[in-house]
């Protein structure tokens, strides 16, 4: 099974937001994740990097809301 963490990049930095995630939409903007226990947490912004393969992460780029 392919579980990965959820990072946030803001300015260059890396935080990690979500471990064991298991499902990905696309929704208003951001997206849904979904843990392997069933936890969900929105994330605002776009996809920057999804590597399934060695580190299993996904980075999200956050998106600043401007006036």
């Amino acid at each position: 099974m392919c579980l990965s963490t959820l990072y946030i990049d803001s300015a260059g930095q890396r935080k990690e937001v979500m471990n064991d995630v298991a499902f990905i939409e696309a929704e208003n903007g951001g997206y849904v994740m979904v843990d392997l226990f069933g936890n969900q947490k929105f994330v605002h912004g776009k996809i920057k990097s999804l590597d399934f393969a060695e580190e299993h992460t996904v980075v999200v780029e956050e998106i600043k809301a401007t006036l």
